[in-house]
């Protein structure tokens, strides 16, 4: 097992333990700042050609429109991509799910992923990201696509676990933050400063 092997298995067991004894999991420079860089200019680039479009509350068969609340507009990304630095979180994502179905028996089978940008002051209310109506979303990872950003930029993620301390995590670049998505409500804060770039996606089975 070579250097960058080891340090890999030792994200994913830090988002486990984290799962495990906090109700959700948190690692830093998960993707590289290289990476980063090019995952933030290709949402900038659907940003700017009008491919990223206001998101919905609610699952494809009732999705509505409200940025009372939620503001952030997003693109899917597609599985076959071949955007060089999205085939590089694919394939770091698809790998922490093996990992998770050798050590913990999830029987993850596939899952999803889109750009999400929040431009100043817009937010996402409190929420569960598992439907009523469809149980197939188990874990939620969000990776943070962002640069330079400090507490009073704002934009920060809640996390309200169960009988728990709510947790504030800062959207800082490379960072993936991970809990499951039929237990864990969270929100996002509206940024004071800045647009507040990041990536969603859901395990699914």
């Amino acid at each position: 097992m070579d250097e960058e092997e080891i340090l890999e298995r030792n994200q994913f067991e830090e988002l486990i333990q984290g799962l495990i004894e906090h109700k959700y999991g948190c690692s830093d420079e998960f993707i590289s700042p290289n990476t980063v860089k090019g995952l933030r200019k290709e949402i900038q680039r659907l940003s700017e050609s009008g491919k990223l479009k206001l998101a919905g509350v609610g699952n494809a068969f009732d999705i509505k429109q409200s940025k009372e609340i939620r503001g952030d507009k997003i693109n899917w990304i597609q599985e076959n991509s071949t955007n060089p630095f999205e085939v590089i979180y694919l394939k770091k994502v698809g790998k922490f799910i093996e990992h998770l179905n050798k050590t913990c028996f999830t029987s993850i089978k596939s899952f999803e992923s889109h750009y999400s940008n929040y431009e100043k002051r817009s937010f996402y209310t409190r929420h569960l990201d598992q439907f009523k109506s469809e149980k197939g979303r188990k874990f939620s990872i969000i990776v943070y696509l962002n640069t330079e950003w400090n507490e009073n930029d704002g934009g920060m993620l809640s996390l309200y676990p169960d009988k728990g301390v709510p947790q504030n995590i800062s959207p800082i670049g490379g960072r993936i933050v991970f809990f499951r998505s039929d237990e864990m409500e969270h929100e996002v804060h509206p940024s004071f400063t800045k647009e507040r770039k990041s990536i969603a996606a859901w395990f699914k089975n």
